[in-house]
């Protein structure tokens, strides 16, 4: 029984400890894979044709991209920067 506790004690340490590196870790992707989009509006001043909207996107890939729309019409939306397309949040 001794023998059991000796080795079991730590097993169940790691274990725990594993499980809770690997929660921690999965929970700050899905926070940072959220964020505000930006549309492009080739009408701005040089440098500021990147303009940040309200709406939450996501980084994750998804069938729905992202849109914003407004008087001139719908647009897609993207990183900051106008680099790479977000998606809609599922």
């Amino acid at each position: 029984m001794k023998k059991m506790r000796k080795i079991a004690l730590p097993l169940a340490i790691f274990a725990l400890g594993i499980g809770s590196a690997y929660a921690s870790t999965a929970s700050d992707k899905t926070e940072s894979a959220i964020q505000n989009g930006f549309r492009y509006d080739p009408m701005a001043p040089v440098g500021e044709e990147c303009v940040e909207t309200t709406n939450s996107c996501s980084t994750e890939f998804n069938d729905e991209i992202c849109t914003y729309t407004d008087s001139s019409g719908q647009h897609n939306l993207f990183d900051q920067g106008c680099v790479n397309v977000l998606f809609k949040i599922p």
